[in-house]
C-alpha cells in the first residue's frame, strides 16, 4: 500500500477492499482510483445531462391537440372508474 496518499480521508475497509482490486486487475492504486473517479464523473454527467433533456421536453405547453387528447382520456377514465370507490 505504497502507493496510496495519507491525506485522502477514505475509510480503512474501503482502502483495503481498492488495494485488493488494484492487486486483481494487476494495475496500481492511483491507476485504479483515477479510472473510477474518471466514471463517476461520466455517469454523474450523462444523468446531468438526461435530466437536462427531459425538462426541456417538458418544459412546452400541451398543443391544442395534446390537450384535448389529455382531456378526452381523463374523462374516459372517470367514466370507467366511476362508482368504484
Amino acid at each position: 500500500m505504497a502507493n496510496q496518499p495519507n491525506s485522502l480521508p477514505i475509510q480503512e475497509a474501503l482502502l483495503s477492499a481498492t488495494q485488493t482490486l488494484a492487486e486483481e486487475l494487476d494495475i496500481s492504486w492511483n491507476r485504479l482510483i483515477t479510472l473510477a473517479l474518471q466514471d463517476f464523473i461520466r455517469r454523474y454527467r450523462g444523468r446531468q445531462d438526461l435530466i437536462a433533456k427531459i425538462n426541456a421536453a417538458y418544459e412546452d405547453d400541451f398543443s391544442d391537440e395534446e390537450t384535448h387528447v389529455v382531456q378526452a382520456m381523463v374523462t374516459s377514465h372517470r367514466n370507467l372508474v366511476e362508482g368504484e370507490w
